[in-house]
């Protein structure tokens, strides 16, 4: 392994850093116009089935064990949760949903589906992160729509992710700790919203 002398790693620290303060400034107004509208587009239902609630609650454990697999750095321990969580993804008891909670949890667990399976097939790290994008829309819309986080989210954003341009990731701390940059850049971002 090449070494580098520390004064360049620092600069390159430095550099980075810099680099992230100054898109997320940038990125302020166009992500919360963006963000804002995709609020206000997201239905939410005052009651749901309790069997899909707690089916998306089993989800989210497992978003979460993947969003720490990536904030590590490691991309076995994150496709293999994501191969746990495909396994269920196709197993939500649909008797008892309206017809507007089935259109909508449809098409969001495609979009989770498509992009799932995007971090399975991943060769390294940065594609299962392009993935994760993808995925963590669909778990916030579907944890927003049905309410069924029990202790608050925090939805983030990084201006950075994705070659610039910019990803967002659910967290259960407000700590910002991003599985787009994991070890390299891990606080860099902001809270977009809060889900009580």
């Amino acid at each position: 392994m090449k070494r580098y002398p520390l004064a360049v790693v620092c600069s390159l620290v430095i550099s980075l850093l810099s680099a992230c303060s100054q898109h997320r400034h940038e990125a302020d107004h166009a992500s919360d116009s963006q963000n804002k509208a995709a609020t206000v587009s997201l239905p939410l239902f005052t009651s749901a089935e309790p069997r899909v609630k707690d089916q998306i609650r089993d989800w989210l454990k497992v978003y979460f064990t993947v969003n720490q697999a990536l904030i590590n750095d490691r991309l076995a321990p994150a496709k293999s949760a994501v191969a746990n969580l495909l396994s269920t993804t196709n197993k939500v008891v649909m008797s008892g949903l309206t017809e507007e909670q089935m259109d909508f949890y449809f098409i969001q667990s495609a979009k989770l589906k498509t992009d799932l399976l995007i971090i399975s097939q991943s060769t390294d790290i940065e594609q299962a992160r392009s993935g994760l994008a993808g995925v963590s829309e669909a778990m916030y819309a579907l944890v927003k729509a049905f309410r069924v986080n029990t202790a608050p989210l925090y939805y983030q954003y990084c201006p950075m992710a994705r070659n610039n341009q910019g990803a967002t990731w659910l967290s259960e701390t407000e700590e910002l700790l991003n599985p787009y940059m994991g070890q390299l850049m891990l606080n860099c971002g902001r809270t977009q919203e809060k889900l009580n």
